[in-house]
Parts: C-alpha cells; sequence; structure tokens
C-alpha cells in the first residue's frame, strides 16, 4: 500500500478538522461571534487556568489510552496526545455520539493501532469514565442530603450510584466475558457457517481477548490511576467557569460538581445533537435548580461554560489534526529475533 505524502497527510488532516468544525456550525447552530463575546467576559487569569486544567484533562486521556494499548503497539506520547484531542473533538462536536469510532480510525491510520486492540483501549476507558462519574456523583448526592439541601429524590440515589460504579468497575475489568457471550449467543444462531459470520465470530473473539489484556491487573489499576485525576480536572474545570458566570459563591464546589454532573450525563447520552447543544445546557439546568440557583443564572451560565468548553475543544482539536499530518506515522517496533 503506498504511503501518503506530507502534503497529503496535512491536507487530509486539515480537510476532517474543516467537516467537524462545518457540522458544528451548521448542526449545533453555533455562532462563532457568541464564542468571541462570551470568552470575552472571561478575566484573563480564569481563563488561563480553566484552559491548564483543559490541557491536564487531555494529557491524562492520553496516558489512559497509552496504558490500555500493549507495549507492543503502544504510540509515544505525543502520538496519543494528538489522537486524544482530535477525537474529543470529533466526539464532542458530532451528533448522537457518532465521533466515538473515530479513535479506532486516527489510532490506526496515525499510529497502525489494530482496530480490535484501539476498540477494546475506547470501551475500557469509557468504563471507568462511568465508574467515576458514578462514584462523584454519589458523593456529590451524599453531601447534599447531609445538608438537607436536595430533594428526596436525590437522597436516595446513592446507593444505586455506587452500584452502578461497581458494574462499570467489572466491566472495565471483565467486558470480554460479555464479548464471549455474544459469540456463543451468534454460534448458536449458526452464523458460523457463513463466510461473513466467520468473520465476524473471528473480530469478536479478537475483541475478547484485546478486552481481558486491557482488563488485565496493572494496566488497569494505571488506567485507574490516570481516570481518578483526570475527573477532578474536569469537575474543577466546571466548578471554576460556573462561579466566573454568575453561580452564587455560597454554592459549594459538591454543589456545582453536582450540577456539573448531570450536564455530563444528559452530555453522554446517544440522543445529543452537535456538540451537545441544549442537551448539555438541559443537564446544567436541571443540576443546578436541584441546589438551588436560580434557572435564570443557572442557563446563562450553562452557556457560557458550555461555549468555553467548546472553543477550547475546537482549538485543541484543530491543532491536532495538523499535529497529525505533521507528525511522521508512528511505527511499532520490530519483534525481537
Amino acid at each position: 500500500m503506498k504511503r501518503l505524502s506530507f502534503v497529503q497527510r496535512l491536507a487530509l488532516s486539515c480537510g476532517g478538522a474543516a467537516l467537524l468544525l462545518l457540522a458544528l456550525f451548521l448542526l449545533g447552530g453555533v455562532d462563532p461571534l457568541d464564542v468571541l463575546r462570551t470568552l470575552a467576559l472571561l478575566s484573563p487569569g480564569v481563563y488561563c487556568l480553566a484552559l491548564a486544567l483543559h490541557l491536564a484533562t487531555m494529557a491524562l486521556r492520553a496516558v489512559r489510552f497509552q496504558v490500555l494499548i500493549p507495549r507492543s503497539a503502544r504510540p509515544s506520547f505525543r502520538h496519543a496526545l494528538a489522537v486524544a484531542a482530535a477525537h474529543n473533538m470529533a466526539s464532542y462536536v458530532l451528533p448522537l455520539k457518532a465521533g466515538e469510532a473515530s479513535l479506532i480510525l486516527y489510532l490506526r491510520l496515525q499510529c497502525g493501532t489494530p482496530s480490535g486492540i484501539a476498540l477494546a483501549a475506547l470501551l475500557v476507558s469509557r468504563f471507568l469514565d462511568g465508574a467515576a462519574l458514578s462514584a462523584g456523583l454519589a458523593v456529590a448526592c451524599t453531601s447534599l442530603g447531609a445538608g438537607g439541601a436536595a430533594p428526596e429524590w436525590v437522597r436516595g440515589t446513592e446507593l444505586v450510584l455506587l452500584l452502578l460504579a461497581v458494574v462499570f468497575l467489572l466491566l472495565s475489568l471483565r467486558g470480554d466475558l460479555l464479548v464471549r457471550a455474544l459469540v456463543i449467543g451468534l454460534r448458536g444462531l449458526h452464523v458460523h457457517r457463513t463466510r461473513l459470520g466467520k468473520a465476524l465470530l473471528e473480530r469478536t473473539g479478537g475483541l475478547a481477548l484485546a478486552l481481558r489484556a486491557a482488563g488485565s491487573g496493572w494496566r488497569l489499576s494505571l488506567a485507574a490511576l490516570s481516570t481518578a485525576p483526570m475527573w477532578f480536572t474536569i469537575f474543577g474545570f466546571y466548578a471554576l467557569l460556573a462561579r466566573e458566570f454568575g453561580v452564587p459563591e455560597d454554592v459549594s464546589f459538591l454543589q456545582r460538581a453536582f450540577g456539573a454532573s448531570l450536564a455530563t450525563v444528559f452530555n453522554l447520552l446517544p440522543v445529543n445533537a452537535a456538540a451537545g447543544a441544549g442537551t448539555q445546557e438541559l443537564g446544567w439546568v436541571t443540576g443546578f435548580h436541584v441546589v438551588g440557583v436560580d434557572q435564570g443564572v443557572a442557563l446563562t451560565s450553562g452557556i457560557g461554560v458550555h461555549l468555553v468548553q467548546l472553543f477550547n475543544i475546537v482549538v485543541m482539536g484543530i491543532c491536532a489534526h495538523l499535529a497529525m499530518g505533521v507528525l511522521p506515522r508512528w511505527r511499532m517496533p520490530d519483534p525481537e529475533p
């Protein structure tokens, strides 16, 4: 297969970034001037701190992808960082979470990572995100319930959220069992008797092996260790900007984290529009209304935070696409004789 030249790779990367931006502005109904007006309201110091938290989040995402990929196929940090930022832009901008699959494409084109290994790394990372988000929501609900600042339904959800966190942890550890169960079901349907079915079973079996390897003890432990501080930076980013855009100072960090958590949950739903337009604000307003913030203030702050987040993601995503066009394609090391 003929390798693409530097100019061709750069053109493809820029073209991918342009298509994602077009989807953002047309499908998401985002006005670039609104982004600039919102950013103008921020003090430079607060924005720089928020940007630092966002960059830390992206770096930890890259480290986690590295850890979850076997050493024989593991890309360098700079390649993993570019792929993580480009994937984050695609998954955030495209509607219905269609951009999630871009990680597999980016890793394969940029680093030569096999699709099964890339998909396993993506699934395990999402399971860990689900565990961290569920645990964070449980802590916030417990704090709100102890302070009497939440309705009864919030005070009764801690156990459910903790159980959900355990389920996600088990999936990250042995997600291969679900895939193996799927293989058994497919064999029961006799799909292995066809050429297409046999190929599907082979790929599914490869995914099960990749998930088992990604969920092995030390690799999963290191991935979890990178996930915990990553979510602290995410909640810190939201809490910092929420106060900057008008959320009262008497709203505690855990209360702001609760509101941001619901915004994140709503944005993760596979029914969101481009760039999470509408769904993220709905979750934000719902969460902050629960903790007693005026609905108008909650909506204004939610839009402001969303636009800053969107601006950062788009800028980092464009830089990542440019970097992928400039960086030489990472090559897996030759096996030792």
